[in-house]
């Protein structure tokens, strides 16, 4: 049995897998049930929805309150996700009172198991999800759970449930309250540190419900090497030296790459994938008594993946990245104030380089949305020892040292300001081809 953890992707080997629910000394409090969605995220017909009163679909079927199996040969070619969900509506519990849950996912030579964390007044949980990569499939370890209930997971999902349904699928013998958002409002507030157990983090994208005004962006701050600080914390005097950043976006549908930066004819636009803009090449830190920031503005979609990599070019001389005066990832969403950018009440999830390492390169923070939901893996890591080959994402969406498909880092005052050989390409074909 492989343990995955929350956010993973992990490729699938098997024609047909038994989704499993493992719920320790606590039996019989966590209802498993699938949907079945199409590219919009969407079912086609309330018939995708397998659950107590509908226990198959096309290539679904429920064996059990607590097993699924799934054939994926035998699943429509339109049907491009099946999300597992587990509720405890039913029983009149949340998830604080399963205190072991684990979900395995069972194929006749791969097994794997996921272990869902943090859970307390959610009554519904994602589990996790199958879902098409080119021609095979892929298991995604979701964990993410919902306070507002079953009802309201299925309507958001496209399947037509009235009050009276509502309390046919959720909980048939007690009343269902009228269906309620189930995006997640809270504030997002998170400092991602080397010593951080659980290196993710994740910002419900879906909270703005269409509001144009809201703005997400994605960037490097530091405060310069030499920077003093008082016992706070809080910056007495900024330092020196310049970091360049790159936004290496990989596109899941074509498995191309490209490289956005501050520099000229490379900043990229919002209009065309990956859409995202570059605000401009930083100066370094302490100008307006401010620390140096490069950032993207970025408008989420969900057939890519975002690497913010950090470059110590050949022009700033040998030394850890990290000695730049805590530099860190910010990720910031929300409405917009005077200047276009998030507010001051926006939510931030800031990422801290680790681990210090005497690498050109870093990876700080691989940033990826699904569901509406972005997720933010805060591991930190590194180039090989004096390599300038930028790190980058392989055709499986794995992180990779040194593809040998990606750009090669070098002087911009040699090269009329061009930090990198090139900026687009095919992302390497896989994992088994990583070096």
């Amino acid at each position: 049995m492989t343990d995955v953890t929350k956010g993973s992707k992990t490729d699938l080997v098997d024609a047909s897998y038994t989704i499993a629910l493992d719920t320790g000394s606590v039996r019989g409090v966590v209802d498993i049930a699938a949907v079945l969605l199409g590219a919009d995220g969407k079912v086609r017909t309330d018939d995708d929805f397998v659950f107590f009163n509908n226990p198959k679909a096309p290539g679904v079927a429920l064996v059990s309150d607590e097993t699924i199996t799934i054939d994926l040969a035998a699943l429509p070619a339109d049907v491009h996700r099946v999300l597992m969900t587990g509720s405890t509506e039913a029983q009149g519990k949340n998830f604080s009172d399963v205190t072991s849950l684990r979900v395995d996912a069972r194929g006749s030579s791969q097994q794997l198991s996921f272990v869902p964390t943090g859970l307390t007044t959610e009554t519904v949980l994602q589990l996790v999800a199958l879902y098409r990569r080119g021609t095979g499939w892929r298991l995604d370890a979701v964990g993410q759970g919902y306070s507002a209930g079953l009802a309201a997971f299925a309507a958001e999902h496209g399947i037509d449930v009235d009050d009276d349904e509502s309390a046919t699928v959720a909980a048939p013998e007690a009343p269902v309250a009228a269906p309620a958002p189930t995006i997640s409002f809270e504030k997002v507030s998170v400092s991602l540190t080397k010593d951080s157990q659980d290196k993710t983090a994740r910002i419900d994208l879906r909270k703005s419900q269409g509001d144009p005004s809201w703005v997400l962006t994605v960037g490097l701050e530091w405060d310069g090497r030499g920077a003093t600080y008082d016992k706070n914390g809080k910056v007495k005097k900024y330092g020196e030296g310049d970091l360049d950043v790159y936004f290496f976006c990989r596109n899941e549908e074509t498995n191309d790459y490209v490289v956005i930066s501050g520099e000229p004819n490379h900043r990229g636009g919002l209009e065309t994938w990956p859409h995202i803009y570059h605000y401009g090449d930083s100066a370094g830190p302490g100008k307006g008594k401010k620390p140096a920031v490069e950032q993207v503005r970025v408008l989420p979609h969900e057939n890519g993946d975002l690497l913010v990599n950090v470059y110590q070019s050949v022009d700033n001389g040998a030394g850890a990245i990290d000695s730049f005066g805590n530099p860190r990832v910010a990720i910031r969403y929300g409405k917009a104030g005077k200047d276009g950018l998030p507010g001051s009440d926006a939510d931030e999830i800031l990422v801290y380089v680790g681990n210090g390492k005497n690498s050109f390169w870093a990876t700080v923070a691989h940033i990826d949305v699904q569901d509406g939901v972005l997720t933010v893996d805060g591991e930190t890591r590194y180039s090989r020892t004096l390599s300038e080959r930028m790190p980058g994402l392989d055709a499986d969406g794995q992180w990779v040292q040194r593809p040998k498909s990606g750009p090669t880092g070098r002087s911009k005052k040699a090269n009329k300001g061009v930090g990198l050989d090139k900026y687009s390409g095919p992302c390497d074909s896989g994992r088994k081809k990583r070096r």
